[in-house]
């Protein structure tokens, strides 16, 4: 008897879906179909070649560094005795920087000198008796035998000498590493270690910073296509906006690689700094460089 209720049900419900009809969907294509919604229009962005280069306006970016640089170490391990120069200070090649202890040293060349004298005492001494038995030996005086195993002390005498001659030298360059000069005119930027501290070569530990900055470099990358308009001897202008300065700045060299993640170049040009006043130029500065 339940089952009679929800017959009548389901079927009066399909004759109603029957008599109201399917909805009809509008046709895809054709007068009656719905327009297609319209898209916003996007702006093309402006063509750039690589990291900070905008190649439409013809700029770029690059960096100053230090024409030479040299990080200066200590030429034998030891501690660091006494210091010349700080920071800021500008040097000539061959100005003293620093000097590690040297009493090892001095005494290791005194030590040599004393096994030089030796040296050159026993061979005064067998030179005489080696002078004498030669004399008897052409007066028929003497034995050969004994004359040709002289000799043979008298050479060897003669190799010590310069043997103790060697070990001078030697030590007197371990006295004179022990100060330790400039490699390059330029200006101390960095002091890594100080007074009583010890040095070694191995690791090799850096003390000094020294870099070169009249002329100084400026690095900067443009995209490939700029690689046909740039060649050495341009002209680039370089306008460092943190100190208001404007250089001109001369192309010297064109690295013939291209990065393949930025399908840049990097161009090295020259910029002349120089220390008189003042270095108006320091290495890390950034500049916007105008291309030919």
């Amino acid at each position: 008897m339940r089952l009679i209720p929800l017959v009548l049900i389901l079927a009066l419900a399909a004759g109603c879906k029957r008599s109201g009809g399917e909805a009809e969907l509008p046709p895809a294509t054709g007068p009656e179909a719905v327009p297609l919604p319209k898209l916003p229009e996007v702006e093309p962005a402006k063509a750039t070649g690589g990291e900070g280069v905008q190649a439409s306006e013809g700029r770029a970016t690059g960096e100053l560094v230090a024409h030479e640089r040299a990080d200066v170490g200590p030429s034998v391990s030891g501690v660091i005795s006494a210091m010349q120069v700080k920071e800021g200070d500008r040097v000539k090649k061959g100005d003293v920087l620093f000097r590690t202890d040297a009493r090892d040293a001095m005494l290791r060349r005194d030590q040599a000198r004393a096994a030089l004298d030796a040296a050159l005492v026993n061979e005064a001494a067998v030179k005489v008796e080696y002078e004498r038995v030669k004399f008897l030996l052409e007066q028929n005086a003497a034995n050969r035998a004994q004359f040709e195993q002289l000799q043979a002390r008298y050479d060897g005498a003669k190799v010590a000498v310069r043997q103790a001659r060697v070990a001078v030298s030697m030590a007197g360059k371990g006295l004179g590493d022990a100060t330790v000069r400039s490699p390059i005119d330029g200006v101390v930027t960095r002091k890594y270690k100080n007074l009583g501290e010890m040095v070694t070569t191995m690791p090799p530990a850096v003390v000094y910073v020294v870099e070169d900055l009249d002329p100084i470099d400026l690095r900067v990358r443009l995209p490939e296509r700029e690689l046909p308009r740039v060649k050495p001897g341009a002209r680039l202008i370089a306008t460092f906006e943190a100190i208001g300065v404007t250089q001109e700045a001369t192309v010297t060299r064109i690295l013939p690689t291209i990065d393949p993640r930025t399908r840049t170049f990097e161009v090295i040009a020259e910029i002349p700094n120089p220390a008189d006043p003042d270095h108006a130029l320091t290495s890390g500065l950034l500049a916007t460089v105008k291309l030919p």
